[in-house]
């Protein structure tokens, strides 16, 4: 393979146009060699051109050795159109990568055309590879990966610090209000509680409120977060001494992809998660982080990490970084192609 056009079904403030796309993109490019052509949608003149000249290329005249990727569009629109088009007369250089259960919460029919005519199937999750079989036989597991800048975490906060990353929103929001921050009302210990991903001043005043009573907790909300600037994010992560992976035990989110597990032990932070797939993958009880069933359960993590001496929690902290291995962008490609 020497050349990948890659059609993104978002922008980049997705995380799946960013770590199954643009970062392992410009990282095959600068170590193998790769060239690519990375393509989202838009309205805008720019992005009609950009998108026309690789759709073009890739439909009547595609490079020698170039594989196709449609990435987890689902619309009906004249986008999934023009790609439905594109993957019946170049089938066999394709490829359909889904990595959220798109299915479940839109519209299916366009993510069954793009399973049955691609040549084979990239999921972000076991649940996703046993819901597509059926349309193709082709699907392989391929876990979403993290992109490493060589930020790490650094010895424990001045405060311990509890942190999140995220689109607060759906399960995600009711993860952290039935889980996490009742655990943080019961702890009763001085914490420091980052919650990156809030952007609506309505949640923003539902966790002041809820907090409000709580001295011991500090809430630290960053704003206006730009996604793409992955070099503030780590640096941010690697501020936490423990990074929280909150999945719901639902269908949506029993086929998520782990990627904040993921995040976290790449800066080097042990993760506090729900025992539910995709995390439970990767976070290894007492290694690398702990698995959690409920609030109780919790709390009493946070209390034995709070008071953890320093080589138990150094120990931690190396074994998260070097389970990044299990999925870093080499994994990531080679599982890919």
């Amino acid at each position: 393979m020497k050349f990948i056009y890659w059609f993104a079904y978002y922008n980049f403030d997705s995380p799946s146009v960013r770590y199954r796309g643009k970062y392992p993109l410009e990282w095959m490019y600068r170590e193998r060699g790769i060239g690519f052509r990375l393509v989202v949608p838009g309205y805008r003149p720019a992005a009609i051109m950009r998108f026309l000249q690789a759709y073009f290329a890739a439909l009547l005249f595609p490079r020698k050795d170039s594989v196709i990727v449609v990435q987890r569009v689902h619309s009906g629109f004249i986008y999934a159109g023009a790609l439905k088009l594109l993957v019946r007369v170049r089938r066999g250089r394709t490829v359909y990568d889904l990595d959220d259960a798109d299915y479940l919460e839109h519209p299916p029919s366009t993510i069954h055309y793009f399973a049955r005519h691609c040549r084979c199937v990239s999921a972000g999750s076991q649940a996703i590879v046993r819901y597509l079989r059926q349309f193709n036989p082709n699907v392989a597991h391929v876990t979403s990966p993290v992109i490493d800048l060589g930020i790490r975490k650094n010895g424990r906060s001045d405060v311990f610090t509890i942190g999140w990353v995220g689109d607060l929103g759906g399960d995600h929001r009711h993860g952290l209000f039935t889980l996490l921050f009742p655990a943080l009302a019961q702890l009763r210990l001085p914490v420091r509680f980052v919650c990156i991903g809030v952007h609506r001043e309505d949640d923003v005043q539902r966790i002041i409120t809820f907090f409000k009573d709580l001295e011991d907790v500090e809430l630290d909300m960053p704003m206006n977060v730009d996604w793409e600037d992955e070099a503030w994010l780590q640096q941010q992560i690697a501020r936490f001494d423990v990074g929280i992976a909150i999945l719901m035990d639902t269908p949506v989110q029993r086929a998520k992809s782990g990627i904040k597990a993921k995040q976290y032990m790449n800066n080097g932070v042990p993760v506090l998660s729900t025992d539910l797939p995709e995390n439970n993958h990767v976070v290894q009880h007492g290694s690398n982080g702990f698995l959690f069933s409920n609030v109780d359960d919790l709390v009493s993590r946070l209390h034995s990490l709070f008071f953890m001496d320093e080589q138990q929690r150094r120990l931690l902290s190396e074994n998260a970084l070097s389970s990044v291995v299990g999925f870093d962008h080499a994994r990531y490609c080679a599982d890919l192609f």
